[in-house]
């Protein structure tokens, strides 16, 4: 058959033979890459702050093997002591096994336009934000030829991590205030601004249960019911793929704020000194079990046991 004269099936092999080929091709171009990353928009990964640098070193540990082969920079745009948070995680990054590791650290924002931070980010597979003040970094960061990098990035598949600050940065608006002590009033607002956007239409909070912000996050959301609210505790992490869904690692829980179908909110009243009211807001509490699709607005279940495989957890 494969030495027919007929014309039909000469051209079918040469279709075949080309499929073959580029098949060929791209398995090729997969063994060259250096991580899991893929065309398009990549992972986020985000962790509540205080993870677990000491022992099991869970959540950095799937970080870390996600970065693989790739090449890590870790800025520290949100700490005023950018040196030692640098030396910190690259000790934990290297003893994890990644070889390649970089430091992005500016102190104003004027630096953030030199070629030598743009040359440090080519063929930068992941970006990792460690905790401090996100404002430092929105603010040194947003709207420069840096950040337009670490969109690119983002886009290509690349995977754009962070912590504590550095997670709270990732939303389309972040927090940057807290409402004072007791009862949330109206009037108590809490202040939004906006964040690196690189997670649509999504308000994250950190150190969840430990700093007691649930109010401030259903504040955030009756505010403006159309962002889905996302606080995650300490030493937890969602890992967000391609804006469709993420799910969550770590041993604490994640809270999913949800305003869409808010009826009544008294927060916009001229009703200063009063409670806050917000009727018709769904509360998810998901753990290291649970996944989020972020289109359908629905919590799902992961298989436990797979879930505890990834994570070392004991059974």
């Amino acid at each position: 058959m494969a030495r027919s004269r007929n014309g039909n099936r000469k051209v079918a092999s040469r279709k075949d033979g080309q499929k073959l080929a580029q098949k060929n091709g791209q398995k090729k171009i997969e063994k060259k890459e250096p991580s899991r990353a893929r065309a398009g928009v990549g992972t986020l990964f985000i962790i509540g702050g205080s993870e677990d640098k000491q022992e099991k070193r869970a959540i950095l540990g799937d970080l870390a093997e996600r970065i693989g082969a790739g090449k890590l920079i870790i800025s520290t745009l949100a700490s005023d002591y950018g040196d030692e948070v640098w030396e910190i995680y690259r000790r934990l990054f290297s003893s994890l096994g990644v070889k390649q590791i970089k430091h992005l650290g500016i102190g104003y924002r004027d630096e953030s336009a030199e070629d030598a931070q743009l040359d440090l980010l080519t063929d930068a597979t992941a970006i990792f934000f460690t905790g401090g003040d996100q404002l430092k970094i929105t603010t040194r960061l947003g709207g420069t030829a840096l950040s337009d990098r670490i969109g690119e990035i983002f886009k290509q598949g690349g995977i754009i991590a962070g912590t504590s600050a550095g997670a709270s940065v990732m939303g389309e608006m972040m927090l940057v205030g807290s409402a004072s002590n007791g009862v949330y009033k109206v009037g108590d607002m809490v202040q939004m601004v906006p964040g690196l956007g690189l997670a649509k239409d999504v308000i994250i909070d950190q150190h969840f249960s430990e700093r007691g912000r649930i109010r401030r996050l259903l504040g955030a959301v009756a505010q403006n019911p159309r962002m889905l609210g996302v606080g995650i505790d300490e030493d937890t992490a969602i890992v967000m793929e391609k804006d469709k869904r993420f799910k969550v690692l770590g041993g604490g829980a994640v809270y999913v704020v949800d305003g869409h179908d808010l009826s009544y909110t008294n927060i916009a009243e001229d009703s200063f000194g009063r409670a806050m009211s917000v009727f018709g807001v769904k509360l998810h509490v998901l753990s290291q079990t649970n996944g989020f699709d972020l289109k359908t607005r629905q919590p799902d279940h992961v298989a436990v046991e797979e879930t505890d495989q990834q994570m070392g957890v004991d059974r």
